[in-house]
């Protein structure tokens, strides 16, 4: 069999996945497919047809940071990321024969876990979509509710020349925190930014001593950062 007629016969042998997973809490929470049970359902029948799935690349695509207004009128800050996964499945009889699909995953924390979450739906889905696995479950009819609110998102949209300066906030923290400043120290790193360039223009010597207002022109202005400081390698 080539890895048509094989992701073909899997297919048909897989035909439903159970929703055991609850997702948010109170009135708003609802069933969903967990990544444990797609994966309990898919691996034992790979195995018997000779398939081998997994992430040939992952590529972030885009982070950014949202804020949100609480009912208290408090806000909370949570770190998105969206990334691009190639998910291939290969016929272990034939390693040349291969099929890829792309998929995309996005995750949203309060911490560290965005990229985790995010890793985990676009694996999910790509298993899912591959094998047209029916779980009675549309992601259109489920609404954030993290995000529920008035929700500001700070992404890397274009605008002319880096300032020090950023939009005033009513209710903007003076320093961000130390997720905040990890990831985008991850990005700074992705895309080989000259940080000793970026920091003088912002007048501080490291990304830890950078101020709220600082941090979120840096966001805001990504583009511009990785055009003016992309590309270099740091010591």
């Amino acid at each position: 069999m080539n890895i048509y007629e094989k992701m073909s016969a899997i297919t048909e042998e897989i035909t439903a996945v159970a929703k055991n997973l609850n997702v948010g809490w109170g009135k708003s929470q609802y069933k969903a497919v967990g990544e444990a049970d797609v994966l309990a359902a898919v691996k034992p029948i790979e195995a018997k047809y000779g398939v081998y799935s997994y992430p040939v690349s992952r590529q972030i695509i885009d982070t950014s940071v949202l804020t949100s207004i609480k009912a208290d009128g408090s806000e909370a800050r949570q770190i998105f990321m969206r990334i691009e996964v190639v998910y291939r499945f290969i016929n272990v009889e034939k390693p040349e024969e291969y099929i890829e699909i792309t998929t995309y995953g996005d995750g949203v924390d309060a911490q560290d876990k965005a990229p985790g979450k995010a890793m985990t739906y676009a694996d999910k889905y790509a298993l899912l979509k591959a094998y047209k696995i029916i779980t009675g479950e549309d992601p259109d009819q489920n609404y954030s509710n993290d995000l529920k609110g008035k929700t500001k998102k700070q992404n890397s949209a274009k605008i002319d020349g880096l300032s020090e300066q950023a939009p005033p906030s009513s209710a903007q923290p003076e320093a961000p925190s130390s997720t905040e400043i990890k990831a985008l120290g991850e990005r700074c790193r992705t895309n080989a930014i000259d940080l000793d360039g970026l920091l003088k223009l912002y007048g501080v010597k490291a990304l830890d001593d950078l101020n709220y207002k600082q941090y979120t022109n840096i966001i805001k202005h990504w583009e511009d950062v990785v055009k003016k400081f992309g590309g270099k390698k740091n010591e």
